[in-house]
């Protein structure tokens, strides 16, 4: 009892796909939008990039601030920018330095005098418009973000370079 196999006709299939052209013209559209989209990752990147290194820093003052009041005794922070090495912020016992990352750069000149608190949370420097270093990436040299320590020992940072930062951004 053989059953007759029915052969397959050419002419009629029911078989759906996609063709060799439409395959790489939705390659072609595809590779376009990836190459349209690399610029505005790279500097999403940047700016999120400078915007952690910022916030850090900005945050290890603060705490350098409540320290000094805390324990009673003076804090310094030092920033220190070397033409080929990563930059860093000195801070004094117990607080250890502070790295920035390695495209994140301080832009020079940084001020003469450390940033310090005294005892009472006051910045060490008497000058009025407080101290402000400047933090710039070097994905994209146009963005600059500022930390000033007022007087008051207030630390403030901003998305600008501006000197003072009056603006508190935390968004």
């Amino acid at each position: 009892m053989k059953k007759n196999m029915p052969i397959l006709s050419q002419a009629t299939s029911e078989e759906g796909g996609f063709t060799l052209v439409e395959i790489a013209i939705v390659g072609a559209i595809l590779s376009i939008a990836a190459a349209l989209s690399v610029p505005n990752f790279l500097q999403m990147y940047a700016k999120h990039e400078l915007y952690q290194a910022t916030t850090s820093l900005y945050n290890r003052l603060v705490l350098a601030r409540s320290s000094a009041i805390s324990r009673n005794a003076m804090i310094a922070a030092t920033p220190s920018s070397t033409p080929m090495g990563l930059d860093t912020v000195a801070f004094t016992a117990p607080l250890g330095p502070e790295t920035l990352p390695e495209k994140i750069r301080f832009i020079t000149p940084l001020p003469v005098n450390p940033l310090g608190f005294t005892p009472r949370g006051l910045s060490t420097n008497p000058n009025p418009l407080g101290q402000t270093i400047q933090l710039r990436s070097t994905r994209d040299p146009n963005l600059i973000y500022s930390i000033t320590l007022m007087p008051s020992g207030k630390v403030t940072w901003c998305r600008q370079a501006i000197n003072p930062c009056v603006i508190n951004e935390r968004s």
